[in-house]
C-alpha cells in the first residue's frame, strides 16, 4: 500500500476552492462540489464545527455537531447528499479510506462517534476498524448505446411494452414535456415541484428535501447558472402533472428529486424518468444514477448497482451507546 499522504487542517471551503472544484470534477459527484457544501453549511449546517483536512490527494470535508451527550462527526453535507465521502478523483478511489483513517485520527478528540452515511460501494467498515449500520441499494444506467432502442433492447420485453404503451397513453391525452432553460422559469417550476412533492409525501419521507427549501432552491438557482440542472415538467394544458429534478455532472446524470400529482397514476412518474434518461444518454451521459433506495422502477431502469454504506466508529462510551442506537434503527 503507498504511503497516505499527509493532511493539513483547512480553514474555509472558499481557502482551497479552486483545488476543491478540480477534485469535485475528477470524482464526478455534485455532492462533493464547493457549492453545494456552501449552501448546506449557509442554510442547513449553521450549528456544526467545521472539520476540513486536506492534502494533494484529496479532501476529507467534516463536520461535529454538539448534542446533549454526544459529539457526533458526519461528512459535511450529511442529509441531503446521494453520495458522500473523502473528496478524490475516481483514480484515487483506492486512497480515500487511508485518507479517511488518518483524518479521523487527526480529529479524534473532537468526537464521540462517527457516522459516515452513503459512502460508494463496499468494504468501508472493514478498512476502517468501524462497524457496518447499513448498505443501501445505488442502482445506475451505465453505459453507452447508439440509441434509446438499443438502450431499451437491454431491458424486459414487459418493461420496453409497458413504457411504450404508458407513453402513447399520455401523448393522446395531449401530455406535454417542458425544460426549463430560462432563469425566470426556475423558481415557478421549483415551486410545482415542492408543491407535488408535499402533496404526495409528509413527515420523513419528505424532511430532506421538501423539508429544506431554501437550501434547495438556492443550490438549485447555482447550479442553473453551472449549466448542471435539469428540471423538467410534464404538463396537460399547462397544468403540471410530474416534475424531475436532476444533475449533470461531467459524463454522469443524477436524478435526485421527483413531484407528481398524487391524482396521477403512476404512467407520468415512468415516462417522466424514462425521459430524463433518455436524454442523458442522448447527450453522452455514460452514467444514470438513480439515486439511494430500492425502488421497483429503479431496477427496471438499471444495468448496475454499487451499492452505499453507512458505517460507524466509536471513540467513548456515549459514542458506543448511540452507534448502538443507530445500527438498531438501521441508520442514522
Amino acid at each position: 500500500m503507498n504511503e497516505t499522504p499527509e493532511l493539513q487542517r483547512l480553514d474555509s471551503v472558499e481557502a482551497v476552492r479552486a483545488e476543491w472544484s478540480a477534485l469535485a470534477a475528477a470524482s464526478g459527484n455534485p455532492f462533493q462540489t464547493p457549492e453545494w457544501c456552501e449552501a448546506w453549511l449557509e442554510h442547513i449546517g449553521g450549528d456544526v464545527e467545521l472539520r476540513l483536512l486536506g492534502g494533494t490527494a484529496g479532501i476529507v470535508p467534516l463536520v461535529v455537531s454538539r448534542g446533549r451527550y454526544v459529539r457526533k462527526a458526519r461528512f459535511l453535507g450529511f442529509g441531503p447528499s446521494n453520495e458522500l465521502g473523502p473528496v478524490v478523483g475516481r483514480a484515487d478511489r483506492p486512497l480515500a479510506a487511508e485518507l479517511l483513517r488518518s483524518a479521523l485520527a487527526a480529529t479524534r478528540r473532537h468526537w464521540d462517534v462517527f457516522t459516515g452515511e452513503y459512502l460508494p460501494g463496499q468494504g468501508w467498515a472493514d478498512g476502517l476498524g468501524a462497524r457496518l449500520v447499513s448498505a443501501t441499494p445505488s442502482p445506475v444506467v451505465r453505459g453507452s448505446w447508439d440509441s434509446w432502442d438499443a438502450y431499451l433492447a437491454t431491458r424486459s420485453s414487459n418493461f420496453r411494452q409497458e413504457l411504450r404503451r404508458k407513453e402513447r397513453r399520455l401523448a393522446d391525452r395531449g401530455v406535454t414535456r417542458r425544460s426549463v432553460s430560462r432563469l425566470e422559469e426556475l423558481d415557478p417550476a421549483l415551486d410545482v415541484l415542492f408543491e407535488l412533492h408535499r402533496a404526495r409525501w409528509a413527515g420523513e419521507a419528505s424532511r430532506w428535501f421538501a423539508g429544506r427549501e431554501a437550501f434547495q432552491r438556492a443550490f438549485s438557482r447555482t447550479a442553473f447558472e453551472r449549466g448542471w440542472l435539469r428540471l423538467d415538467l410534464l404538463e396537460l394544458d399547462g397544468r403540471p402533472l410530474a416534475v424531475y429534478h436532476g444533475l449533470r455532472f461531467g459524463a454522469a446524470e443524477w436524478s435526485y428529486q421527483f413531484g407528481r400529482d398524487p391524482a396521477e397514476e403512476g404512467s407520468v412518474g415512468l415516462v417522466i424518468a424514462a425521459q430524463a434518461v433518455r436524454r442523458a444518454l442522448g447527450e453522452g451521459a455514460t452514467e444514470f444514477r438513480l439515486g439511494p433506495g430500492d425502488q421497483p422502477y429503479k431496477r427496471r431502469f438499471a444495468t448496475d448497482d454499487p451499492g452505499l454504506e453507512t458505517i460507524g466508529l466509536a471513540r467513548t462510551l456515549q459514542g458506543r451507546a448511540s452507534l448502538l442506537a443507530a445500527r438498531r434503527r438501521g441508520g442514522v
